[in-house]
């Protein structure tokens, strides 16, 4: 895991030792263990990269960045899971290596193939590759978008990093910021941030997932897509029980690739299918045991300590729970959000972070995370009602309905997420991922859903919102919290389910074999069976990652409101005098909770940007 920036462009923009120096300082917080940039100019054009590293793969001073032999160079932030599969072929096709790094290995396999094979690469990467030869710089993004990559074109020049300050520090101008994606963020929350490739600056983009953007030395810009997702198509004729085997064998290749590193690993751990999944098979896997961490939860509503307990005694693993002190956090979230040039996605994240903090100081370097579990195989309460929706006109509806009543509907505590008839008459949302936001229109000036569209990717109506929530709604904003956290505090966040090939999968199944009677995710439940604890498997009820906002802050200290009511243009959108009110409930809602966090993220970003409107 690693920092990278970098510079195309006339000689005449290119950035001075002053930029460059300052640009790596900032870079030192995903980069802690190393960092140094290469510049050349070549065809009266400049081309700078900077690169800081957290090594993971290889620590050895050899296998530094930026990376450079006699045929291209190149600055990586990631991991490539199949290196060592890689490697093996590239030998044999003559390559020589005088390194053990994953990022030699990218090297050279990009020097033999070019990107026409990126598609053959299996993990999370951005990076910049300039061949010399043929005088093309290209940038990537793997397939999900675990890491950040962004850009900014000038008259004259790109310039693109890992974040969005490295991008203004090697920049002309500072950029202005992107008033509808704050304003959309404060209202509709967490969903909207990394929904489109706009950010909160105007001129900073974010390259796609699965696409390479290649620039040659005439600044003619290429965007190329080498992953479709959406040519996977349901196979009706599937088997289940066949099925059911061939996810436990492909989750149990994938997850042994991705334990690859020469650091400790750290495992977080709930009372929920996906971490216990995780946590398990990488047990089984690991020829030494993996130690797990979970949150001690403040509310009952959260608490999973029976499940988590039953977990840690199945697989044999060292376990720590970690609490939430209230001590410091404000200035904790406004230390992060500065460094990173980001905001913390929702509550969520905050209890994340202190994971993180804490995970840190141990010594490991390496966290794995459920993250893309429920969007694969329809772990959220929402799901039921779409895949409900999806099935109202058929014979089985009935049955179906009876049993999601039973054996879900029953633990659900949203009014939204358990009413499916007040769910079906919500035609005129456009988007219904957005319907428990609906509750918040009170606390804003002007509030109006007509932008949140839905729109149509699959022709299956169930697959397709379980599509945008993995590659527009719900993943990508989960993993730009959990890079730019993970980073913040120099560990590597891992996420096992998010592959290819598992997505192909559970992209290709019918969609009674992701919800049946009434129980999201039922083929990965039984395809674990025997290696998840079977009190997991059997438990419909989906707690959440999640604790009430005054677990974190004080809401009535004069600190907080400050903070909270810092910046002139969130106050001219909003109704300070009903959020004030709101301040001083003696119980928040899950949604009032995440619109004060989120109102509070982005006054502390704008603040720190000195930017009033």
């Amino acid at each position: 895991m690693c920092g990278i920036s970098g510079f195309l462009g006339d000689l005449n923009d290119s950035p001075n030792s002053i930029k460059i120096k300052r640009t790596l300082h900032l870079m030192t917080t995903r980069g802690p263990d190393s960092k140094n940039f290469w510049k050349k100019n070549i065809k009266k054009k400049n081309i700078t990269l900077l690169h800081s590293r957290l090594s993971i793969i290889d620590p050895s001073i050899k296998a530094s960045q930026p990376f450079i032999d006699e045929e291209g160079i190149i600055i990586f932030n990631g991991i490539i899971y199949n290196y060592l599969e890689l490697k093996k072929n590239l030998i044999l096709k003559g390559c020589k290596f005088k390194t053990n790094s994953d990022t030699e290995v990218l090297l050279k396999f990009l020097n033999k193939y070019g990107p026409s094979k990126i598609n053959e690469l299996e993990g999370m990467w951005s990076f910049a590759y300039l061949n010399f030869k043929k005088k093309k710089l290209v940038l990537s993004r793997d397939r999900f978008g675990e890491k950040p990559l962004y850009f900014k074109y000038q008259k004259k020049s790109i310039i693109f990093g890992s974040n969005l300050n490295y991008i203004n520090s090697l920049s002309k101008n500072k950029d202005t910021i992107n008033n509808k994606k704050v304003e959309n963020y404060i209202k509709f929350g967490w969903r909207t941030l990394v929904s489109t490739t706009n950010t909160l600056y105007n001129d900073i983009k974010t390259l796609q997932p699965g696409t390479n953007l290649e620039i040659d030395f005439n600044l003619k810009k290429t965007i190329k897509t080498y992953w479709h997702p959406k040519s996977v198509k349901i196979d009706n004729n599937l088997d289940y029980e066949n099925e059911r085997l061939k996810l436990k064998k492909l989750i149990l290749n994938e997850f042994d690739k991705k334990l690859r590193t020469d650091f400790p690993i750290a495992c977080l751990l709930s009372g929920g299918i996906d971490s216990s999944v995780i946590a398990s098979v990488s047990n089984i896997i690991s020829k030494k045991k993996i130690d797990c961490f979970s949150i001690k939860a403040l509310d009952k509503n959260y608490d999973e300590s029976d499940l988590i307990k039953k977990n840690i005694k199945h697989i044999g693993c060292k376990h720590r729970y970690i609490k939430i002190d209230k001590d410091n956090n404000l200035k904790e979230l406004i230390k992060l959000i500065k460094k990173t040039s980001s905001v913390v996605p929702s509550v969520t994240w905050l209890l994340y972070a202190i994971m993180c903090k804490n995970i840190k100081k141990l010594g490991y370097k390496v966290i794995l995370s459920g993250i893309g579990g429920d969007e694969m195989f329809a772990g959220y309460y929402i799901h039921h009602l779409h895949y409900l929706e999806s099935i109202y006109n058929n014979s089985y509806f009935s049955t179906e309905y009876s049993h999601w009543k039973k054996n879900t509907a029953a633990h659900i505590r949203s009014k939204n997420l358990k009413d499916f008839k007040s769910f079906l008459k919500k035609n005129n949302l456009k988007n219904k991922a957005f319907s428990e936001v609906l509750e918040l229109s009170k606390y804003f000036k002007h509030f109006n859903t007509n932008n949140l569209k839905s729109k149509k990717y699959l022709n299956d109506k169930f697959k397709n919102e379980l599509f945008k929530d993995l590659f527009y709604q719900s993943l990508p904003t989960q993993l730009y919290g959990a890079d730019n956290i993970s980073m913040y505090y120099g560990l590597e966040s891992r996420s096992p389910f998010l592959s290819k090939d598992i997505y192909s999968k559970s992209f290709s199944y019918p969609n009674k074999f992701l919800i049946r009677r009434g129980i999201g995710k039922e083929i990965l439940r039984s395809s674990m069976k025997n290696i998840v604890d079977r009190s997991v498997l059997e438990s419909s009820n989906k707690i959440g990652f999640y604790a009430n906002l005054k677990s974190f802050f004080d809401l009535k200290s004069i600190e907080f409101k400050r903070t909270l009511f810092s910046n002139d243009y969130i106050n001219s959108i909003i109704k300070k005098k009903e959020i004030e009110k709101l301040l001083i409930k003696k119980k928040l809602s899950n949604q009032e909770t995440h619109f004060i966090f989120n109102t509070l993220n982005m006054a502390i970003f704008l603040e720190n940007r000195n930017i009033k409107n």
